[in-house]
Formats: structure tokens, sequence, C-alpha cells
């Protein structure tokens, strides 16, 4: 689980699997389809449970379950199959008996595009599964009546039949080649126009979406603890003691490990490649860091964002053991943003945003 891998091996083995049982089927099927672990399947009823029983013995680790025709019919994904008197298929749209015809609603905050291809996504459906043409009129007339309810306004529809009729202008056979492409959170009005603007210079963008309801409401994983989190941006104040108070210095770094891990060296007495190991063991003999004060500033996984993101916050918190500015050299173009921010940086609004 987990692995890209995993489904490739999983179809090879089960088109080994599939090969081995209908060859060695005393009863083969008329006909076997399979999408990944759902097949669909045609033969004489009466051979219906030696066929499953047959299956099950192949390998003990894949066991199949069998649903059977009903009234003539049989659903499979969001096909219906049924049987026509003279014996022939008749395909249909089958949706379950919990379905309530809730789609993306049209009053929500994304890109009109992504309505428009709510649309576009149904409208094929019925015409690529659905044999009869006058079940397809059918089938669009109820899509229509559902996206009707969830907000959508007739000429989004009037649009979608001008396009497939050929009434929308039609576009360049060889458009020229983006030069680039970048990917900003999607603000209604705000990304449409910033779209218009960067497409004049070649430059395409694309929408990704701000905050989600799973992101306020579902935690499916439980939190991690501060000390085991990887990827981490940490910000490690001194606890020693002086004439004047608690000790001022401070450290900012960044390491793809965990915190624990870089927290332990940088505490190492023979660590000379640490700021911090200095400072507590040879320039003030007596002070100390606590794991539980330090602070994580941010995580990011990939190693160049997290070089960037350790640079602004070393610009903005300006570390006393710091001896440089990170290990990506932030051009002082960026100084007076930085110092604009600062306030936020150091109150954690940054952290929470990202800090892109």
């Amino acid at each position: 689980m987990g692995s890209p891998i995993s489904p490739i091996v999983c179809n090879l083995y089960m088109e080994h699997f599939e090969q081995l049982a209908l060859e060695s089927a005393p009863h083969p099927p008329i006909w076997w389809f399979r999408y990944v672990d759902d097949t669909h399947t045609k033969l004489k009823k009466e051979f219906s449970q030696e066929f499953t029983d047959h299956l099950n013995l192949i390998d003990p680790d894949i066991q199949f379950t069998t649903e059977g025709e009903e009234g003539r019919s049989l659903a499979f994904f969001d096909t219906l199959t049924v049987i026509q008197p003279d014996g022939n298929l008749d395909i249909k749209v089958y949706r379950k008996p919990t379905h309530t015809d809730q789609y993306l609603n049209f009053s929500s905050n994304h890109p009109l595009e992504h309505k428009l291809g709510v649309i576009k996504t149904l409208f094929h459906r019925a015409e690529a599964v659905i044999t009869d043409p006058v079940t397809v009129s059918e089938e669009k007339a109820h899509v229509k009546r559902a996206l009707s309810k969830c907000g959508y306004p007739s000429w989004v529809f009037n649009k979608i039949d001008n396009s497939a009729k050929g009434k929308s202008p039609p576009r360049k056979d060889n458009p020229k080649p983006p030069k680039g492409q970048i990917v900003l959170p999607y603000v209604k009005g705000l990304s449409e126009a910033l779209r218009r603007n960067f497409s004049q210079f070649g430059i395409r963008m694309c929408y990704k979406p701000t905050r989600t309801l799973r992101q306020y409401l579902v935690a499916p994983k439980d939190k991690t603890e501060k000390k085991d989190i990887t990827g981490p941006i940490y910000l490690i104040p001194c606890q020693g003691q002086t004439t004047k108070g608690l000790c001022q210095e401070s450290y900012i770094g960044e390491t793809e490990r965990s915190l624990r891990t870089r927290f332990l060296e940088h505490r190492r007495p023979s660590s000379t490649s640490s700021e911090v190991s200095q400072h507590i063991h040879i320039e003030s003999p007596g002070h100390r860091v606590d794991i539980n004060k330090v602070q994580v500033l941010n995580r990011e996984p990939r190693y160049f964002e997290r070089g960037v993101k350790e640079a602004i916050y070393i610009r903005a918190f300006r570390p006393s053991l710091n001896r440089d500015g990170g290990r990506y050299k932030l051009p002082n173009v960026y100084d007076p943003i930085i110092d604009h921010y600062v306030t936020k940086v150091k109150s954690g609004h940054i952290a929470d945003e990202g800090c892109s």
C-alpha cells in the first residue's frame, strides 16, 4: 500500500490470474470484463456457482463474490446493462438508490471552467455509455434538472450546447507552447484577471484551492509531536542565565530529518560545526538549550523551498548565533518586503500561511 508500483504489479498478477482461471474453467464465461477488482461476466445461470467456486480455488488470498442480474438488468459501476426481449443489450446510466444528485454548487469558490467541466463530464458520460438515443436525451434532461437545483443558470448549458455544435470561436490548431507555468491559489475575480495578464506574456496560469472543508473538519491522523516533525525550519533560544536575566542568543536552522535528531546534534559537545554547541559549551559554559522551548517556524519537505524559507526567517528574526544568512542566499531586493511583514513573521502569521 502506498507504493506507486503496487497497482502495476497487482494488475499484472490479475492478468495472470484471469488467464489461468479462464483456460482451466470447465464452463468458461462467454465474456469477462474487469476493471481493477470488479468484473462484468456473462455465462449460463446453471454454471454460475460452479465458476465462482472454480475462481476461489485458484488463489486462497483472492476470493470472489457474485451478484446476479435482477429484473433482467445488472449494474456495473455507473452503467446498467438491460437485456431486451429480443436478447439485445441496452446500456443506461446507473445511480445508486442513495444517490442525491448533489454536484459542485455553482456559487462555490471554484473557477468557471471547473463548473463547466461538471456539465461536460456528465453529458459525455450520457453520450458515451447510453446506447439508445432517446435515453441519451432523457439523461441530459435529468442532468440539467439536477444541476439547476445546484444553482447552474440556463446560460451555462447554452454555452456547452453551442460549443458542441461548433458555434464557439475556433481554437488555434497550433497554439504556441507556454513559456512557463505558475500555480496560484484561486481567488474569485482576481485570479481570472491575473490569468489574462499572464497569458499576454505566454505564461500559463493554473489554480489550486486555498482552504477546504476537509482541512478544517477532518484530521485523519494524530498530530505529530513537535520533536518528531520532519523537514522543520526551527528556532532554538538559549535558556542560560546572565547577569541581565535570560540569555537572548538564538539560532535558526533547517533539516530534512526530525527535529529531535538535529537538536541532539546541536547539543552535542563535540559538534564543532554547530553554532549552538559552540555557544553553550565554549563561549558560555553552563548555558543550555531545551527541545521543549524550540519553536517550529515552518515545515517544508522540499529541499530548495526549505532553504528559501530558512533564509526568510533568518532575515526576519536576525538570530545572533547564525554566522550567515542560511543555505540559500536570499537577494537583498526582498529586504523591504521582509521588513514590512517582520511583525507578522514574529507573531507566527507568516508561518501559518506557509511563508510563501
